[in-house]
């Protein structure tokens, strides 16, 4: 049984660094060792439910623990964050672009032009339109703002015709 003092990686017996696989491998033992329908004795039975209890307990607050850690990305300066998404563009590295630019504390107009060149390589047309659309309204004297929402609004309309969206299928199918 544990004690008041046992952290949930100490009832599951595992390092406090350990991530979710090792948590939830460490669960499935316990539990198995433990569960109710394994004895046949009555009192084993309400012994091994009040385990089972203190084990799902842990598993979930140290689940949620790990989760956290991962789930913590750090926030970087908005110069930073674009620096990043511009070399990332260069390389075509459409989604790690995406990645970093959602690591900026804030976003300004041309955050958003980036943002929307990345969806435009991703194809994502409609997506990328929205983005230079508030481009536009941040920084409506940038004329380069209202091309690029031009260009993706093109880019829209060709999709949905008969011919673009039997190309985009093919394209799909190609690269699978």
């Amino acid at each position: 049984m544990a004690t008041a003092m046992q952290t949930p990686f100490e009832v599951l017996g595992v390092k406090p660094d350990a991530d979710e696989t090792a948590i939830r491998s460490a669960y499935h033992k316990l539990a198995k060792s433990c569960h109710p329908d394994k004895f046949l004795d009555p009192e084993d039975q309400r012994a091994g439910q009040a385990k089972l209890i203190v084990i799902n307990l842990a598993y979930e607050q140290a689940m949620k623990i790990a989760a956290s850690r991962q789930t913590a990305t750090a926030a970087m300066p908005l110069k930073q964050a674009k620096d990043w998404a511009v070399k990332l563009l260069e390389r075509k590295q459409y989604e790690l672009a995406l990645l970093q630019l959602s690591k900026a504390e804030t976003k300004d107009a041309h955050w958003y032009a980036l943002q929307a060149q990345t969806l435009m390589g991703l194809k994502q047309y409609l997506s990328a339109h929205q983005a230079w659309r508030t481009a536009v309204r941040l920084d409506p004297e940038e004329l380069a703002y209202r091309r690029g929402a031009l260009e993706a609004e093109m880019h829209l309309k060709r999709a949905n015709t008969l011919p673009g969206r039997v190309f985009s299928q093919l394209r799909d199918i190609f690269q699978r």
